[in-house]
């Protein structure tokens, strides 16, 4: 009785010790992909487009290695979301289209938002 009580004790602190890494993981990359769709919306709106084309092509390859192991703790859908807006924004930076590239970075913010949040400890996600 008393090795069982130990072991699903040590099982709850190993749960939660991974879901706090998990929550500040999140969080982190959460943060850096909100402050990217604002650095590229401010070179949009000053139509920096050579600076903009590289700080989009980094971000993108760095969100490309990310998510290989990313998706094994968020939903599929959320990486998808990201992609779509660095995607969106890549080609609105490409035709030098001011409007392709705020509307992009709009969703970008709105999807990085959307990794932590739904990861976040509030009592809506445990329920």
């Amino acid at each position: 009785m008393r090795s069982s009580l130990t072991i699903s004790l040590t099982l709850l602190v190993v749960v939660i010790v991974c879901g706090v890494m998990n929550i500040r993981m999140t969080k982190d990359i959460s943060g850096k992909y909100v402050s990217a769709a604002e650095e590229l919306r401010i070179m949009t709106q000053d139509e920096d487009w050579p600076r903009a084309a590289e700080t989009v092509q980094a971000y993108h390859s760095d969100w490309k290695g990310t998510l290989e192991w990313l998706q094994m703790l968020i939903n599929h859908d959320d990486g998808d979301e990201v992609s779509r807006a660095l995607e969106r924004i890549e080609a609105g930076i490409l035709d030098q289209d001011t409007g392709t590239c705020l509307e992009g970075c709009a969703e970008l913010r709105e999807a990085a938002e959307h990794i932590y949040h739904r990861d976040a400890f509030t009592l809506g996600n445990v329920l």
